[in-house]
């Protein structure tokens, strides 16, 4: 039995490796998309944020001195307790607003920020009329400059609301506790006023925000997208070959080949594991030579990311694993198909789709919970996933157990239905 497994296997892979067509689909065609589409989309590791472009228009006044220092580098003390904020932050001087307002629209400004003169409402009798606001113009399409701004200068007018606050009730409150308490406040209260109207940036500032940068050092991780695309090109691909392997058992029966074996002593069980184990071995050859040549190229093309990963074990399980599983489906397709063509239609639609679903042309994030689980169903997803978890997480054998077993368990299924849809068909 063992000899009649062997001589089937070796024949389906012989023809497979002997025609010039199935070369060019099996090996040129996953290679140079993989190549094409990582060139597309290159490679990269650590991440870094262009300063944050910010326009401030000064009215005049202290507040607007102090926006201004926080935002505008310059020269003095002022400026340089900003200097966190200057790294974060290309700002500019407006004299033009309407012009600015216009760079904001274009995207070529994150934010204008309008600072009115409020030096009167610092003094003695400051207006009865609220103060007005300070005004940020900014460009939604860009949410995590325009929020630091905002807070930039939230926190900066929160510090200026505890000036117009303590003017406002503090020199009543130290005399109302005067009152109370018998101590003379006087004194007090008049070096409470003199500060708030003539220094009042010291109150000020003792309140506003310090930004903090934290410079976190970690592995740095490069991403390539042949990581994801050379494993999901390979895969695609391979299932293809793998149905054309399950297809050669309908072209037998057409050539009156299967019936032939069929009337010897040979077994359907032999039979069907013999064309099992040659598409099978076709897949892992397949998988094996497009691991060494998009690494080749990789190399060639100056990509220092590996594109599979450097854990061999696992790579080498996952190949045995996801060939299994397509070489099961591509049995599956030809026990369903009456006719090579019929069979040729069948796995054409299905493979292309389960390639959508599995995320072989563009990764699947972010799908509704109702339909979270139909990638999941697809070699595809548990493959690509696999391989990429090795390559750029460098996973281990445990955090890539889920997906061996996953594909292990579509293989035994899908044979095992293949099989038995074999054996009911009257007209083998």
């Amino acid at each position: 039995m063992l000899a009649k497994i062997y001589a089937i296997a070796w024949k389906d892979i012989y023809t497979a490796f002997k025609d010039r067509n199935a070369i060019l689909l099996m090996l040129a065609m996953p290679l140079i998309l993989s190549v094409i589409i990582g060139l597309v989309f290159g490679s990269g590791g650590d991440v870094s944020i262009n300063p944050i472009r910010v326009g401030v228009e000064n009215e005049g006044g202290a507040l607007g001195a102090m926006m201004q220092s926080a935002f505008v580098p310059g020269d003095g003390a002022a400026n340089a307790d900003f200097q966190t904020i200057h790294d974060l932050t290309d700002g500019e001087v407006v004299t033009d607003p309407d012009a600015a307002r216009q760079q904001v629209e274009d995207g070529d400004l994150t934010a204008l920020i309008t600072v009115p003169n409020l030096d009167a409402y610092l003094s003695a009798t400051p207006p009865d009329a609220a103060p007005p606001p300070i005004t940020v113009y900014y460009d939604s399409g860009s949410s995590i400059g325009s929020s630091v701004v905002r807070s930039i200068v939230q926190s900066i007018a929160d510090g200026w609301n505890t000036v117009f606050l303590a003017q406002q009730v503090g020199t009543d409150a130290l005399a109302s506790l005067g009152e109370q308490s018998g101590i003379d406040t006087q004194n007090a209260q008049q070096a409470l006023a003199d500060t708030l109207q003539n220094n009042p940036m010291a109150v000020a500032q003792s309140t506003t925000i310090t930004l903090n940068e934290t410079d976190l050092q970690g592995e740095t991780r490069d991403y390539d997208a042949l990581q994801y695309f050379a494993p999901s090109m390979a895969i695609l691909f391979m299932t293809f070959t793998m149905a054309a392997g399950g297809r050669s058992i309908l072209n037998e029966q057409k050539d009156w080949t299967l019936q032939r074996i069929m009337t010897t002593a040979t077994p359907r069980g032999t039979f069907m594991i013999g064309k099992l184990a040659g598409t099978y071995l076709t897949g892992v050859i397949q998988m094996v030579i497009l691991i060494v040549a998009t690494t080749v190229v990789a190399k060639m093309m100056g990509r220092e990311a590996s594109v599979w990963g450097t854990h061999y074990v696992g790579i080498a399980l996952l190949v045995l694993a996801v060939s299994f599983a397509a070489t099961s489906l591509g049995l599956l397709i030809a026990a369903a198909a009456k006719t090579a063509e019929q069979a040729d239609a069948y796995s054409t639609a299905a493979l292309f789709v389960l390639g959508m679903l599995g995320g072989s042309f563009v990764p699947i994030e972010g799908l509704p919970d109702a339909l979270s689980w139909l990638p999941k169903i697809t070699l595809n997803y548990w493959g690509i996933r696999g391989f990429f978890a090795l390559a750029y997480d460098k996973a281990q054998l445990s955090d890539i157990s889920t997906h061996l077993l996953a594909l292990a368990g579509m293989g035994i299924v899908l044979f095992a239905i293949s099989l038995w849809r074999f054996n009911k068909r009257l007209d083998i």
